[in-house]
C-alpha cells in the first residue's frame, strides 16, 4: 500500500505540473487515470471538471464538480467550479448556490465572493449583488474593479448618486481604468449631468481607443444634446464606424441567391429579445412575418432570458444564442446560416453588436428602431424610416440609404396585461396632471422650461415626472429646485422612481390627465404606452428623426391636433385642452380603442409593408 500511495502521489504531482503547465489534454489523460485508480479521489475529479470547463464543456464540468462534492461535500473549490459550471449554462440561481456555499466554507474567498455578486446581477437581484460587493470592498478595500462593480449595481438600482461615488472610489486607486470612465459617464448622462458626461467618455477614449462602447455610449449621448452641430454628429458617427469596421476583417462577398421559390431567411440582431422596449415592436413582426415567403431568425446576444425571450423564441424558425461568441465567431455563424438580409435593432444603444455587422456577413444589411440616428458604418446598406420621421433630405445626415415606409416605421404592440384606462383623474382633483415618464436623460433645461411655462398658462396645474433616476434622492433635490427657479412650486410637482413591475408602472397613467413629450429626443415606447392608458400626448416636432418620432407616431395613430411645430404651439395646445376637461374626459374614454384601430396597432398590414421593402432590397442586391 505504501509504494502504491507514493505513485499515486506522484501522478498527482505530475498532473499538477501539466495543469499549470498549461498542457491540458496531457493533464486530463493523467487526472482521469488517477479517477481510475482511486474511486475516493475527489480532488482528481474536482480537476477533471476544471479541465472540461476549460474545454467549453460545462455539461461535464458540472458532472464532476458533483462527483467531487459526493466525495467531500465541504470542498470549496469545488462548489465554487461547480458554480461555474452553471453559470456557463445560464444557470444563475443554482450557480448562486454553489458560489454561497463556497464563501460559507471558505471565508473571504475572493474568487467565490465576486463571482456570487456576478450572479446576482445576472438574476437582476440589485440588492443582494451590493450585499456582496459591499462585503468585498470592506476585506479589500483597493480592489478598483470591484468598487466599478459597485458602481454599476447602483446605477441599475436607480442610485446614482451612490454609483458616481463609488467609480470615483475605483477611480481614485486607478485614474485609467477605463471601463470605470465609461460607467462613470453613463451615471452622469442618468442625471442629465451631459458636460461631465461627455467629458468622462473621451477621457475614457483617451485612454482606450477601441473601447467601443463608450463611443456608442459617446454618440447616444450626442442625441440628447439640444444646441449640437448635427453635421459635426454626423462625422462623429462616421468616425465611430470607420473604427469599428477597422476592428475585424470582412468577411468575402457573399451574394444573395437568386432562387424565387425559396424563402427568404432575415436575421434580427440584439440583446433585447426580453422585456424591453424593444420588444414591444419587434414581437408583432416577427409573430406576423408570412412564413411562406420567409424564414425568420434571432441572433440574441442576451446572458439572461425572461418570459418574453421564451416567448419570442418559441415563434421563430431559428434562434441563436450569441452573447458569449466573438463578433468573429458570431458573424461567421451568420454567414454559415445562409442569412439574406441582416437587420440591426440596436444602433449605437447598449450591448449592440455593430462588430458583427462590420464583418458583412449578410450580403444585406439594415438598421432599424433601436438608436435614432446613422450607426456610421458602410457595411450596412440600408435604414428603415419613414416620410414623417426623415423627411426628403435627410439623407445627407446618414451613412445608410433611407428605406422609407409607407405609414409609421414602428408598429406597437400594447401590454395585454395592461391595467383598464382609469378615469380622468382632473375629475377628482379638481385640476389638470401633466406629466412624462421619459428617461431623466431626455430632460433637459429647455424642456423643463417650456413645461414651466405650460404650467404658468394653466392655473393650478400640476406636474408628475417619473422615471428610474428619480429614485435618487439627490436628483430629484435637484431637480425640485431647478423647477422652483423656473417658478414652478414644489406643491405642484411630484417626482416618482423605480417601479417593481411594468404593470405599477402602467398603473401610474391613472395619475396623469396630459402626456408631455421631451425634445429634441421624444419618447417612443412612452408615448406609446400613454397613448394606450388613455392619456393623450402633446409632441414637439424637431428637425431631424430623434424629435420627429413623436410626429410619426401621433400621425398614425390620428392624432395630428396634439402634435406642435414651435413652442408656442405647444403652450396653446396644452392651454386649449386643460381648459375643456370634459374633452379630455371624452378624448380618455376612446383612445385605447382609437389606437387599437389605428395603423400604428395594426401589424399585419405593417408587416406586409415591411416585407414588400425586404423583397426589394433582396432584387436589388441579385
Amino acid at each position: 500500500m505504501g509504494k502504491q500511495n507514493v505513485l499515486l502521489r506522484s501522478k498527482k504531482k505530475k498532473a499538477l505540473a501539466s495543469f499549470q503547465a498549461g498542457r491540458h489534454e496531457e493533464a486530463w489523460t493523467l487526472y482521469q487515470g488517477l479517477c481510475q485508480a482511486d474511486r475516493l479521489d475527489a480532488d482528481a475529479r474536482l480537476m477533471c471538471g476544471v479541465i472540461a470547463g476549460l474545454r467549453g464543456d460545462s455539461v461535464q464540468a458540472e458532472d464532476y464538480c458533483r462527483q467531487a462534492l459526493v466525495l467531500d461535500p465541504k470542498l470549496a473549490v469545488a462548489h465554487f467550479n461547480l458554480g461555474i459550471a452553471l453559470r456557463s449554462q445560464n444557470k444563475f440561481a443554482e450557480a448562486c448556490q454553489s458560489f454561497k456555499r463556497a464563501t460559507e466554507l471558505l471565508p473571504n474567498y475572493s474568487e467565490a465572493m465576486d463571482a456570487l455578486a456576478h450572479a446576482y446581477i445576472s438574476l437582476y437581484d440589485w440588492p443582494a449583488a451590493a450585499q456582496v460587493l459591499n462585503e468585498i470592498v470592506s476585506i479589500w478595500p483597493r480592489k478598483a474593479e470591484i468598487h466599478n462593480n459597485l458602481g454599476s449595481v447602483y446605477q441599475a438600482m436607480g442610485r446614482t448618486q451612490d454609483a458616481i461615488a463609488a467609480y470615483e472610489a475605483a477611480l481614485k486607486i486607478n485614474p485609467r481604468l477605463s471601463m470605470c470612465l465609461n460607467s462613470l459617464g453613463s451615471a452622469y448622462v442618468d442625471q442629465g449631468a451631459f458636460e461631465q458626461a461627455e467629458r468622462c467618455y473621451r477621457q475614457c477614449l483617451a485612454v482606450s481607443p477601441g473601447e467601443l462602447q463608450a463611443r456608442s455610449n459617446l454618440l447616444m449621448l450626442l442625441n440628447y444634446l439640444p444646441d449640437v452641430d448635427v453635421t459635426t454628429v454626423f462625422e462623429e458617427h462616421l468616425e465611430g464606424g470607420r473604427i469599428v469596421e477597422a476592428r475585424i476583417p470582412r468577411l468575402e462577398a457573399l451574394k444573395v441567391e437568386d432562387e424565387p421559390q425559396r424563402r427568404l431567411r432575415v436575421g434580427y440582431l440584439s440583446p433585447d429579445f426580453r422585456e424591453h422596449s424593444v420588444a414591444s415592436f419587434i414581437e408583432p413582426v416577427l409573430r406576423h412575418h408570412d412564413r411562406r415567403r420567409f424564414e425568420v431568425c434571432c441572433y440574441s446576444n442576451l446572458p439572461m432570458p425572461d418570459e418574453t425571450t421564451r416567448r419570442i423564441k418559441a415563434g421563430v424558425d431559428m434562434w441563436r444564442d450569441i452573447d458569449k461568441l466573438s463578433d468573429a465567431d458570431a458573424a461567421r455563424l451568420i454567414r454559415e446560416d445562409r442569412i439574406d438580409i441582416l437587420v440591426d435593432l440596436s444602433g449605437h444603444t447598449g450591448n449592440n453588436r455593430l462588430g458583427v455587422f462590420a464583418a458583412k456577413p449578410a450580403p444585406v444589411q439594415v438598421t432599424w428602431m433601436g438608436y435614432p440616428n446613422t450607426t456610421g458604418l458602410h457595411t450596412i446598406d440600408y435604414r428603415i424610416t419613414d416620410g414623417i420621421a426623415d423627411p426628403v433630405g435627410e439623407e445627407r445626415l446618414y451613412s445608410e440609404k433611407l428605406l422609407r415606409l409607407d405609414g409609421c416605421f414602428l408598429c406597437y404592440q400594447p401590454d395585454p396585461n395592461a391595467p383598464e384606462v382609469a378615469p380622468l383623474p382632473a375629475l377628482a382633483s379638481g385640476h389638470v396632471t401633466f406629466g412624462s415618464f421619459n428617461n431623466f436623460s431626455k430632460i433637459n433645461p429647455g424642456v423643463l422650461q417650456l413645461w414651466s411655462e405650460v404650467l404658468k398658462q394653466v392655473p393650478g396645474s400640476h406636474l408628475l415626472l417619473k422615471c428610474p433616476a428619480l429614485t435618487d434622492t439627490t436628483v430629484r433635490e435637484r431637480l425640485s429646485a431647478d423647477l422652483q427657479a423656473l417658478g414652478i412650486g414644489a406643491e405642484r410637482v411630484d417626482l416618482l422612481g423605480h417601479t417593481r413591475t411594468r404593470q405599477e408602472h402602467l398603473a401610474l397613467y391613472a395619475r396623469v390627465d396630459i402626456a408631455l413629450d421631451t425634445f429634441p429626443y421624444n419618447g417612443t415606447t412612452t408615448t406609446c404606452e400613454a397613448l394606450w392608458m388613455g392619456v393623450p400626448v402633446l409632441s414637439l416636432a424637431g428637425k431631424h428623426h430623434a424629435g420627429r418620432v413623436g410626429a410619426s407616431l401621433l400621425s398614425a395613430a390620428g392624432l395630428t391636433d396634439w402634435l406642435a411645430n414651435t413652442p408656442e404651439s405647444f403652450v396653446a395646445i396644452a392651454q386649449a385642452r386643460a381648459a375643456d376637461v370634459v374633452e379630455l374626459g371624452r378624448v380618455r374614454g376612446e383612445l385605447r380603442g382609437r389606437l387599437a384601430d389605428s395603423s400604428l396597432c395594426d401589424a399585419l398590414d405593417f408587416v406586409r409593408r415591411l416585407e414588400e421593402i425586404m423583397w426589394q432590397v433582396k432584387i436589388r442586391a441579385v
